[in-house]
């Protein structure tokens, strides 16, 4: 059964999207990222006023930079008002602005030089102040990105963690690392620094222009005719950006799968003397990865030149119509200023567009895990189960299941496995024994029939309730990069230092635990590398001790210990399996002669079923597996 996004966005590759559909997504896109940014929304509104009034600031910069102009170019004259709106053509309800005026005081009238430092000292201040609102403005912006950020990745590795392992045996972990690191940065930005841009931009634009029109409309209406063709460059590259930024997330994340692979299969790489091959297969990934993000660059960085080359026709032509109008020098060098001034926001919001291109790639692929539906999910009127009164109760009833459609693992079992009994599960590899107990935890549904625990059946009961119920020991042990202390706490987090001392003397793991020298405070390194198969092995089993389920599950759990260590943790399964049902799947059939049932599997289907004494007398794939183990015949010699 495949696992499907929910089609809240098109998932479809961005970058072969037509410019409809790209721009459908990624209104569809933005709104959904609208609702991460809502729980903070005081925070981003005053984000939002701070770039507003930034944006508006100008005005006031501008206003301030005239005033100064004339103080300082007309050398000389302090001891008369100065009107920094003089000769401003203003709206009527604004005409108050032509009686401002301002009077220096009497002291620094009568210094020149103290009235122009004075009235210098204000480009800085205003400088100031705009500088500051400007940081407030990208703090509270900043501020909500991170808190979407964390939102996003959140969901992002919960949606993984909780898909099935059907999808796992499909996925590149590398690729799901890159999207869940990588990919939610670049959906965060989209909802912040985009935003950042889109708000406080404009404002500053418009601000300058409404300003340049009260001075000299003709002036700012010729230059403000360059203002749209400084959009074509962005028109013109937004296609390559989509195409390069699509090609370099696909290539970033086969990065990713080439070191994942790597690190986990350092052991195979270093026994078969393959590091130059892997370096190669890094190596060709990241100059693919380059050569993109150099064309994604290209495009960016080709947006600012091409922008400042139109612009400055704009200039020129200002020249000319200064010369031709003879505007005051100063007015001219105001207005100049100005209009430099509007050009990095200009340029800016060009990259938004381009920027666009990438963010929408990387949040289709986050929202498109987010979206995805678990194989095995909990049923809407799923049974919780109270581990007090659980005894540990299987039955399989008719049950069939397959990896690959049409291909079953296990075919038409019907098992009962009673509480407090120690069955055994023996047979060729790919008879389907691993497969019993994948289904037994619910890692699997089956394609027909029904599994029942304790008399519910299984898949409706709460996933985290029925698996609390079995402890497991799996054939392939791992143990994560920690201490040993908190390897077996693993088990169950409740327990205390007694309990889980317990557990590993259960387990035979307590001496060789004493004799590191931090003992259960010992870092054991990446997958347990510092320690034995054995001592791994005995970990593990110490995990399962420790949880106490009234099931135990385990697969080759002796595998790897010596015969010493195996008696021992024989004996201590005894003990711990009193009261439970334990299910063990072992090759060596020395491991599981005393128990209660053997069951033989052959092809996926029950072969037998019995006590060892019963299995020899009427279980012709029993015989064969006893007879290979403890007498040394060959299959042809058995046949």
């Amino acid at each position: 059964m495949a696992t499907k996004p929910i089609q809240k966005i098109s998932h479809k590759d961005v970058s072969s999207m037509s410019t409809a559909e790209f721009l459908t997504n990624s209104k569809v896109i933005y709104r959904r990222l609208l609702g991460y940014v809502k729980p903070y929304k005081s925070r981003f509104f005053m984000g939002v006023f701070f770039g507003v009034t930034a944006g508006l600031f100008n005005a006031v910069l501008l206003f301030t930079l005239r005033a100064v102009f004339k103080i300082v170019l007309n050398t000389g004259d302090t001891e008369t008002a100065i009107k920094p709106f003089e000769g401003l053509k203003v709206p009527k309800f604004l005409e108050w602005l032509e009686k401002v005026e301002f009077v220096p005081p009497p002291f620094i009238a009568e210094h020149d030089y103290l009235f122009v430092a004075f009235a210098c000292a204000l480009i800085p201040l205003m400088i100031l102040v705009k500088g500051l609102l400007t940081y407030l403005h990208q703090y509270c912006m900043m501020w909500v990105g991170n808190k979407v950020l964390y939102q996003l990745r959140d969901e992002c590795f919960s949606s993984l963690v909780n898909q099935s392992l059907s999808f796992y045996n499909r996925a590149k972990q590398g690729e799901l690392m890159q999207t869940v690191f990588n990919q939610t940065r670049m959906a965060s930005s989209a909802g912040s620094e985009m935003a950042s841009s889109l708000i406080k931009h404009p404002i500053a634009i418009l601000t300058t222009f409404a300003v340049l029109m009260t001075m000299d409309p003709v002036y700012t209406f010729g230059a403000m005719v360059v203002f749209p063709l400084c959009i074509l460059p962005v028109l013109f590259i937004s296609k390559k950006v989509r195409k390069a930024g699509g090609k370099e997330e696909e290539e970033a994340g086969q990065l990713m799968v080439n070191m994942q692979e790597t690190f986990a299969g350092i052991r195979v790489v270093k026994s078969h003397a393959r590091e130059e091959h892997e370096r190669g297969k890094f190596n060709r990934a990241s100059e693919r990865m380059l050569a993109f993000i150099m064309r994604w660059q290209k495009a960016m960085e080709i947006v600012g030149p091409l922008v400042e080359t139109v612009a400055s026709i704009g200039i020129a032509a200002g020249l000319v119509y200064a010369k031709m109008t003879n505007i005051a020098p100063g007015e001219f060098l105001l207005m100049n200023m100005a209009l430099m001034s509007m050009y990095p926001p200009a340029k800016a919001l060009g990259r938004v567009q381009v920027q666009l291109q990438k963010c929408v790639i990387a949040t289709s692929k986050v929202f498109g895990i987010i979206d995805m539906v678990p194989d095995v999910e909990d049923h809407p009127r799923a049974h919780r189960l109270d581990p007090k009164t659980a005894k540990g109760e299987i039955k399989f009833e008719g049950v069939t299941f397959g990896y690959v459609p049409g291909v079953p693992a296990v075919e038409d079992i019907n098992l009962e496995f009673e509480p407090g009994k120690n069955y055994a599960l023996v047979g060729k590899s790919g008879s389907g024994k691993s497969t019993m107990l994948s289904l037994m935890m619910r890692f699997y549904d089956p394609d027909a029939g029904i599994i029942r625990f304790d008399g519910l059946v299984i898949h409706k009961i709460f996933q985290r309730d029925l698996r609390d119920q079995i402890g497991m020991v799996i054939q392939e042990t791992f143990l994560f990069h920690d201490t040993l202390y908190n390897n077996i706490r693993y088990g169950r987090l409740d327990a205390t230092r007694e309990e889980i001392e317990a557990a590993a003397k259960k387990a035979h793991a307590h001496d060789f635990i004493m004799e590191k020298s931090e003992g259960y405070e010992t870092i054991i390194g990446d997958k347990g590398s510092q320690l034995s198969g054995g001592q791994q092995q005995r970990i593990a089993i110490a995990r399962a001790i420790l949880r106490d389920a009234p099931v135990l599950l385990l697969d080759e759990a002796y595998s790897a210990l010596d015969s010493e260590a195996e008696k021992n943790i024989h004996e201590a399964l005894e003990i711990l399996s009193e009261g439970k049902t334990v299910i063990a799947i072992a090759h060596r059939l020395s491991t599981i002669l005393n128990a209660d049932r053997i069951i033989v599997m052959k092809d996926g289907r029950v072969e037998g079923m019995g006590t060892h004494e019963e299995l020899l007398q009427s279980s012709d794939e029993y015989q064969l597996l006893y007879n290979l183990q403890f007498h040394g015949h060959t299959a042809e010699a058995l046949n």
